[in-house]
C-alpha cells in the first residue's frame, strides 16, 4: 500500500509541478521540451492553458483520490492509464517524425518505467480490500 501511494504522489506532484511551470511560463518550457518556439499568442494561450492548466488539475484529481484508502486502486490505476497512453502516443511519435530529442527520449522512459510500476502495483494489490463502488 505505501508503495501505491508512493507512485501516485509522486505523479501528482509530477504533473502539479509540469502544470504549475508551464502555466507561469509557457514559452521557455515549450522552447526547451520541444527545441521549437511558440509563433503565436494563441498558440502560447493554448500550451498554458493545456500542459498548464489540465496538468494542475490532472495532479489536484490524483491527489484527491490518492489521500483516501478507499479510492487508492482507482489512483493508481489512473497513474498508470496516464503513464501508459502517454508512453503509447510518444512512441507512436518517434516512431512517425523519427528525430526526438533528449527529453522526449527521458519523458518516455520515466513514462515507461510508471506504467511498469503501476502494473506491479496493480497486480500486488490485495485483491479483496480495493473494490470499485
Amino acid at each position: 500500500m505505501i508503495q501505491a501511494k508512493l507512485m501516485v504522489w509522486i505523479t501528482a506532484l509530477i504533473f502539479f509541478g509540469y502544470g504549475a511551470l508551464f502555466t507561469l511560463s509557457p514559452n521557455a518550457l515549450f522552447e526547451r521540451v520541444t527545441d521549437s518556439a511558440l509563433f503565436s499568442y494563441s498558440a502560447s494561450i493554448d500550451v498554458r492553458a493545456t500542459y498548464g492548466g489540465m496538468s494542475v488539475a490532472v495532479g489536484i484529481i490524483l491527489i484527491l483520490l490518492v489521500i483516501k484508502d478507499e479510492t487508492l486502486k482507482v489512483s493508481v490505476v489512473a497513474s498508470t492509464l496516464l503513464a501508459g497512453f502517454m508512453a503509447f502516443a510518444r512512441t507512436m511519435g518517434i516512431a512517425i517524425e523519427s528525430q526526438p530529442n533528449d527529453t522526449m527520449l527521458l519523458y518516455l522512459l520515466a513514462e515507461a518505467f510508471f506504467t511498469f510500476w503501476g502494473l506491479f502495483i496493480l497486480w500486488k494489490l490485495p485483491k479483496r480490500r480495493f473494490y470499485f463502488k
